[in-house]
């Protein structure tokens, strides 16, 4: 495999596992009962702890080996992404890159060790599924992607109109 640049592509490595090692961390500061109670109430979510043997709203349940397994697959089709199109340039993209892979990685990690991802989080001001900060860090790269995609094209638009 051909790296396009090499700095780029270490970076997205190193911020990848930078991001998961602070998310273990901070998920077991959560998950620790010395610092939160369960069911303990943070104003807008409160902490429980629930099994999720499934996807995302309680999709595919008892599926956590195949769903370990593709996370896996999406993990190694980032990584080679990265190393065969990022350059130092695209910093945007491989921070929201890291921060996606970095969601796969914590939860595809936890799928296959234990057999299920452990949501703690539950909003408290609306009617929604828990989760944990994994399922954060992959929403929140989709969306950081998507911001400066747009922003990108709207500059570029402008340019070519003046």
């Amino acid at each position: 495999m051909k790296i396009k640049d090499n700095k780029a592509f270490t970076i997205y490595i190193l911020l990848t596992l930078v991001i998961w090692q602070l998310m273990i961390s901070l998920s077991k500061i959560f998950m620790n009962e010395h610092f939160f109670k369960k069911n303990e109430d943070l104003i807008f979510f409160l902490i429980t702890e629930t099994q999720n043997k499934g996807a995302a709203f309680g999709m595919f349940q008892n599926s956590s080996l195949i769903l370990g397994v593709l996370g896996v697959v999406v993990i190694l089709f980032c990584i080679f992404y990265a190393a065969k199109y990022f350059s130092f340039q695209d910093k945007t993209k491989i921070l929201s890159a890291a921060i996606f892979t970095s969601g796969i990685l914590g939860n595809s990690v936890q799928r296959l060790s234990d057999g299920y991802v452990t949501d703690f989080i539950k909003l408290t001001f609306i009617d929604f599924p828990v989760f944990n900060l994994f399922d954060v860090l992959i929403t929140s790269s989709v969306f950081i992607y998507i911001f400066f995609c747009l922003r990108e094209e709207i500059i570029k638009r402008v340019k070519n109109c003046k």
